[in-house]
C-alpha cells in the first residue's frame, strides 16, 4: 500500500465513513470482547492511541498497546502480546488488515469463540474457501477426516503454510482470525526463525496440534465477506462495497457507479 500507507497506516485507511481499525473494533465489541492489545510499531502507537485511547469511545472496550520494536513476523508480533494476559487465558488474534463484513452479533469472530469455548487448549482459525489459483498464498488447514464442511466448524489435524494446490490438504484457508490457546506463547518462544528471521504463527500452531491440542475450522458463510487492505486492488473493491452499502449516499453512488461504467464502456467500443 506505499506510498499510501507512508503516511498513513493502512489499519486506518478508510472504509466507508469508518476506518477499517474502527470496523475491526467494532466487530470484536459485537463478539464480546471487553480488551484489546494493539501490537503496533513505535511510529504508529501515537496514531493509535490517538484514536482509541485507553477506552474506545464507541465501543467501550478498554484498549492497551505492545511495541514490536522491529519486525520479526506475525508469531513474533503475537508473543508482544503476553504481559497483557492473565495466566493460561485464551487470546483472540485479529489481523489489522483484514475486516469482515458489517459486524453483527453471532457473526464469524462470535461463532468461533463460541466453538472453542468448551476446551481452552482448542486451536481454533476462520477459513474461508479459495480456488486453487490462490491457495499458495494462504495458510491452508489439514481436516481431521473427510466429510461434510459446510457446519458451523469441522475438526483440523495441521495447517500447512502457502502449499503447492496440487499438494494441498483442502482450499480452505486460514482468513485471520484465530482463538488459541495460552501455551502458544511457549510455543511461540520454541518455534526456530524462517529465512529471513521471523516467527511464524502457522509453525507454532502445527506444533501445538502436533501434541495434542484440538483443532477446530471454522468457515465463513456464503453472506460472509473478508475485505483485505493489505493491496490497491482488494482495498479499492472493499471501499467501493462500504460506499454502496451507506445508508445516506449508497444510493446516489450506486447510481453514480453505473454511470461511469456505461460511459467507460461506451468509451471501449467506439
Amino acid at each position: 500500500m506505499r506510498p499510501l500507507s507512508d503516511a498513513v497506516p493502512k489499519e486506518l485507511l478508510p472504509l466507508g465513513r469508518r476506518t477499517a481499525l474502527q470496523h475491526l473494533v467494532s466487530e470484536l465489541a459485537a463478539s464480546g470482547i471487553k480488551r484489546i492489545v494493539f501490537v503496533t510499531s513505535p511510529v504508529k502507537e501515537a496514531v493509535l492511541r490517538g484514536a482509541f485511547g485507553d477506552r474506545d469511545p464507541e465501543s467501550g472496550i478498554e484498549c492497551r498497546y505492545a511495541l514490536q520494536q522491529t519486525m520479526h513476523g506475525l508469531g513474533d508480533a503475537v508473543l508482544r502480546a503476553q504481559s497483557f494476559l492473565e495466566e493460561n487465558e485464551p487470546v483472540l488474534v485479529a489481523l489489522g488488515d483484514a475486516v469482515m463484513s458489517e459486524p453483527v452479533v453471532g457473526g464469524m469472530t462470535g461463532r468461533l469463540i463460541e466453538s472453542c469455548a468448551g476446551d481452552v487448549r482448542t486451536v481454533g482459525l476462520a477459513v474461508q474457501q479459495v480456488p486453487p489459483e490462490k491457495i499458495s498464498r494462504y495458510g491452508i488447514v489439514d481436516p481431521a477426516e473427510n466429510g461434510d464442511r459446510s457446519g458451523v466448524a469441522f475438526a483440523i489435524k495441521g495447517i500447512v503454510e502457502k502449499p503447492k494446490a496440487e499438494s494441498a490438504p483442502s482450499n480452505f484457508a486460514a482468513a485471520a482470525r484465530y482463538v488459541l490457546p495460552h501455551a502458544v506463547f511457549d510455543a511461540l518462544r520454541t518455534t526456530v526463525p524462517d529465512d529471513k528471521g521471523e516467527v511464524q504463527l502457522t509453525d507454532a500452531l502445527r506444533a501445538l496440534l502436533a501434541n495434542g491440542h484440538p483443532g477446530l475450522a471454522v468457515p465463513l458463510r456464503h453472506d460472509e465477506t473478508r475485505h483485505d487492505i493489505g493491496g490497491f486492488d482488494s482495498y479499492y473493491r472493499a471501499f467501493v462495497l462500504f460506499a454502496l452499502a451507506d445508508a445516506e449516499t449508497g444510493a446516489n453512488f450506486r447510481r453514480e457507479l453505473s454511470t461511469i461504467l456505461t460511459a467507460n464502456k461506451e468509451s471501449t467500443v467506439e
